[in-house]
C-alpha cells in the first residue's frame, strides 16, 4: 500500500489487489504496521457479459475499503489467468503500436480464449528478441472493472495481468543478478514459468500441473541463465521442487518475504501490482487521459521552462547593470587621475610638436655662415663688404673695391654660389682718403646640398 498525492492536493493511497472471477485478493498494510495484510472475499457471480457495473465487485470494493481505512484510494489492478491471458508469441518486426493494432484485429487467431473485443498490451520491442509476450483481456470486462471501481468510491490506476506482477516480484528477489530470473508459479490448475531478461519478460510459458511436464520444465529453466526461485500453493510447490532437485535444477524460495506472499499466487500478484512489469492492459478511455495527462505535464513543463528562461535573463541583466554600474563607479573614482594625465600628455604632446616644426626648420634654414666664411675667404683683400642680404636660396652682396670685376670673379669662385651677376650698375666713388673705389651690387644663388655638404651643417 502505496500513499500518493493526489490532484486536489492530499495524500492518496494505492492498494493492490488481484482480480478473478471467483475472488478478489488484497494486500495492504494498516496503519501503523509494516507487515502487509493479505485481505480476501470472494465474488459469488461471474463477470457481466454487458458493459455494466459488476455488482458483487461494487460490493466487495467498499468491504476493501472498509477493512483497510482507506477512502478515496487508487487501485492497481492484477487480472488472475480466468480474465487475462498472456503468451509468448512470434510476430513480425513491427514496432509497438503496430503489433497493439494487429494483434486487436486478430485477437481470435493469437489469444485461445479471446472473445468479442479485446484489449491488447505488449512488453516493449527489443532488437534480438524473437518472440514478444503479448496479453488481451475483453474490452467489456475492463470497462466494467472501471465503472464498478468509480462506484465504489475507488479510482483505477493502472490494470496489468497476473503474470507482470509477478514477474516484477522475481526482478525483486533476484537483485544483483543483471535483472535476469526465473520464477516457477505452481498452482493447483497448472503452473506457469517466467523468464526475466533486462528487467522485462522474456517468455511466459504454461505447464500442466503437478509433474506432468518436469522434464520439459527442467529443459526451459537450463535454457535460461539468471536464478530460479519458486512460489505457489505448498504442496504443488514441493513436489515441483522435489521433481527438478532429480533432474539437476535447482529452485530456490525468495529469501525476506512474508510466508503468506509467498505460498499464495493471488496475495504475490497483488502485492506486486503496483509495480508490474509490462504489458499493461488500458481501456481507450484510460489512454485518453494518460495522454491528456502528457498533454499537461508537458505544457507545465514548457512554462516552468519559460518561467526559468525569464528569470535567468532577468538575473542577467540584474548582474549586466550591477556591474555596469561598479565599472561606473571606478570610472568615476579614476577621472581626476586621468584628467591629470591627460592634461601632462597634451603638455609633452605639445612640445614634441614644437621640437618636431623646430628640428625641419633648422634642417630646411639656409647654412649662410658657410656662405659669408667662402665669400670673405674669396674677396680680394683691397674690397670689403657693406651689406649682406640672404632671402631663401637668394644672396644679395654689396661693397666697396679697387676693382669689382676682380670681386666678381672672387664671388664665382665661391663653391657655395652659383648663378653670379651684377644688381645694379658699378659707381665710382672716392674715399675720405681720396682713393678712387668702386661700389658693388651683386646677387646669386645658394648652393644648398653642395654648401651643406662642404661645410658639414655649420653655421
Amino acid at each position: 500500500m502505496v500513499k500518493q498525492r493526489g490532484a486536489s492536493g492530499g495524500l492518496r493511497t494505492r492498494v493492490g489487489i488481484a482480480l478473478s472471477g471467483s475472488s478478489l485478493c488484497a494486500v495492504f498494510a494498516p496503519a501503523g504496521e509494516t507487515r502487509p495484510r493479505v485481505w480476501q472475499t470472494t465474488l459469488a457471480a461471474t463477470p457481466p457479459d454487458a458493459e455494466a457495473l459488476w455488482p458483487e465487485l461494487v460490493d466487495a470494493l467498499r468491504a476493501l475499503s472498509t477493512a483497510s481505512g482507506v477512502q478515496d484510494g487508487k487501485l492497481a489492478i492484477a487480472l488472475m489467468p480466468s480474465l487475462a491471458e498472456v503468451r509468448s508469441v512470434q510476430v513480425p518486426p513491427l514496432g509497438d503500436d503496430a503489433l497493439q493494432q494487429l494483434l486487436v484485429r486478430n485477437a481470435g487467431k493469437y489469444f485461445v480464449t479471446a472473445r468479442g473485443a479485446q484489449i491488447v498490451g505488449t512488453v516493449p520491442r527489443s532488437a534480438d528478441a524473437t518472440t514478444r509476450v503479448v496479453a488481451a483481456a475483453s474490452t467489456r470486462l475492463l470497462n466494467s472493472v472501471h465503472a464498478s471501481a468509480e462506484a465504489a468510491g475507488w479510482t483505477v490506476e493502472a490494470i496489468h495481468p497476473a503474470e507482470a506482477a509477478w514477474g516484477a516480484a522475481a526482478v525483486a528477489w533476484a537483485k544483483g543478478s543483471a535483472n535476469a530470473a526465473q520464477l516457477l508459479i505452481a498452482r493447483p490448475e497448472h503452473i506457469e514459468l517466467l523468464q526475466i531478461e533486462r528487467g522485462q519478460l522474456a517468455v511466459v510459458r504454461r505447464f500442466r500441473a503437478g509433474t506432468l511436464d518436469i522434464e520439459r520444465i527442467a529443459e526451459a529453466c537450463n535454457a535460461k541463465g539468471g536464478p530460479l526461485m519458486l512460489a505457489g500453493t505448498p504442496r504443488p510447490r514441493t513436489e515441483l521442487s522435489n521433481a527438478l532437485a532429480s533432474h539437476g535444477v535447482t529452485a530456490r524460495a525468495p529469501v525476506g518475504t512474508p510466508t503468506e506472499l509467498v505460498d499464495d499466487a493471488d496475495a504475490l500478484a497483488a502485492a506486486y501490482a503496483g509495480t508490474a512489469l509490462a504489458p499493461g492492459l488500458n481501456t481507450e478511455a484510460v489512454r485518453v487521459e494518460r495522454a491528456r495527462r502528457a498533454r499537461l505535464l508537458t505544457v507545465r513543463m514548457a512554462a516552468a521552462a519559460g518561467a526559468m528562461l525569464l528569470i535567468a535573463g532577468a538575473l542577467q541583466l540584474w548582474d549586466v547593470r550591477r556591474e555596469l554600474a561598479v565599472v561606473r563607479a571606478e570610472r568615476d573614482a579614476l577621472r581626476p587621475q586621468l584628467s591629470a594625465t591627460l592634461v601632462g600628455r597634451t603638455t609633452v604632446e605639445t612640445a614634441f610638436r614644437q621640437l618636431t616644426v623646430l628640428a625641419a626648420a633648422d634642417g630646411s634654414a639656409p647654412q649662410w655662415s658657410a656662405v659669408i666664411g667662402g665669400i670673405s675667404s674669396e674677396l680680394p683683400l683691397e674690397s670689403y663688404l657693406t651689406g649682406f642680404r640672404g632671402r631663401a636660396d637668394t644672396v644679395g652682396i654689396d661693397g666697396l673695391a679697387l676693382s669689382a670685376a676682380r670681386v666678381f670673379d672672387a664671388v664665382e669662385q665661391v663653391p657655395q654660389l652659383s648663378d653670379v651677376r651684377a644688381s645694379a650698375p658699378v659707381r665710382r666713388e672716392t674715399s675720405a682718403e681720396g682713393e678712387a673705389l668702386e661700389r658693388f651690387q651683386l646677387t646669386a644663388v645658394r648652393k644648398r646640398a653642395g654648401a651643406d655638404s662642404a661645410t658639414g651643417g655649420a653655421r
